[in-house]
């Protein structure tokens, strides 16, 4: 029997969009122009070209099914205790979630239609990389924002406080962070011509510092302050099964703020080329993305807990 619109699950039609958006990965690998550059360097055809992107593009893709199966299961759960006074920041949680786990197909199929589009027109490699950059920035930052105002309700309803000893390691935490992110990004800039745009990221010290260094610390120390605020919040629930379930969700959600931060810092740090390079970044960015998805798999396990938790 043929399912009606009625029976097709939130969750179910979040992973059909997720399916769209990966065999359109797979499509544009196939019929973008491929970077001859790459192909020389590593002595590839062009279907050994492809065939390695598909390779690549396998465990991305993978990650990206885990996001979206978080965020669905979280949304679940955030509506099932709509009407609850934590209804609202569950909400949030599961917006914020929502956000991360769509930048990461918008960032990486904007980067390979974008660096397509420069492989059959050079001119238009600069423009490339900029915008790249600026979607690598841009819906991260509304998640971290989302997720930041909805952890600070959580603490606020529970009337909990965060104790000078976590503040100071968060701030330590952050400022090495920061002052590390400063360096190896000022170091390709020519600070002396603050209107160069000689580097490899093609915009002027000044508007490098103003659109995308300003905004990358702010994103990562509220992301950073919402981890801590909601474990905060988790330590402090009442309830042993509900703790534990929690536990999971929350456990999750840190690990995907927290490798969402580092991706951002290793794609910020590394100037983005265009080309495909097989060395310790790569590995990197790999290693940090399967943590990124562990985190979402790990959160619907907690989302889901917590929803049965409410229907008993």
């Amino acid at each position: 029997m043929i399912p009606t619109t009625n029976s097709v699950t939130p969750t179910l039609k979040t992973m059909r969009r997720c399916i769209a958006v990966a065999v359109m990965y797979i499509v544009l690998i196939f019929i973008l122009p491929a970077n001859h550059g790459t192909m020389h360097y590593y002595h590839l055809s062009a279907v050994g070209y492809r065939v390695v992107n598909v390779a690549l593009a396998l465990p991305t893709i993978a990650v990206w099914f885990a996001a979206f199966w978080g965020y669905a299961k979280l949304r679940e759960y955030s509506s099932a205790i709509a009407r609850s006074k934590e209804g609202p920041q569950f909400d949030g949680l599961a917006s914020g979630c929502a956000w991360l786990a769509w930048s990461l197909p918008v960032t990486t199929l904007s980067a390979f239609l974008l660096n397509g589009l420069a492989n059959k027109w050079p001119a238009f490699h600069n423009s490339a990389i900029i915008i790249s950059n600026y979607f690598a920035l841009i819906l991260p930052l509304i998640a971290f924002i989302t997720i930041s105002l909805a952890a600070r309700g959580m603490i606020g309803k529970s009337r909990l406080n965060m104790d000078l000893a976590g503040a100071r390691v968060l701030m330590a935490i952050f400022l090495a962070g920061g002052l590390a992110y400063c360096f190896f990004i000022f170091r390709h800039l020519d600070l002396n011509s603050l209107a160069s745009t000689n580097n490899p990221y093609f915009l002027p010290a000044w508007l490098m510092i103003i659109s995308v260094i300003i905004p990358y610390l702010y994103a990562w120390f509220i992301g950073l302050l919402a981890a801590y605020e909601i474990s905060l919040f988790s330590a402090n629930v009442q309830g042993l099964l509900y703790r534990r379930a929690l536990l999971y969700m929350v456990s999750g959600l840190v690990a995907v703020i927290l490798s969402s931060i580092a991706l951002q810092y290793i794609s910020s740090v590394v100037p983005r080329s265009g080309d495909l390079l097989f060395d310790y970044r790569l590995l990197i960015i790999l290693v940090v993305r399967i943590v990124g998805g562990v985190g979402f798999f790990v959160l619907a396990i907690g989302a889901s807990r917590l929803k049965k938790i409410e229907e008993v």
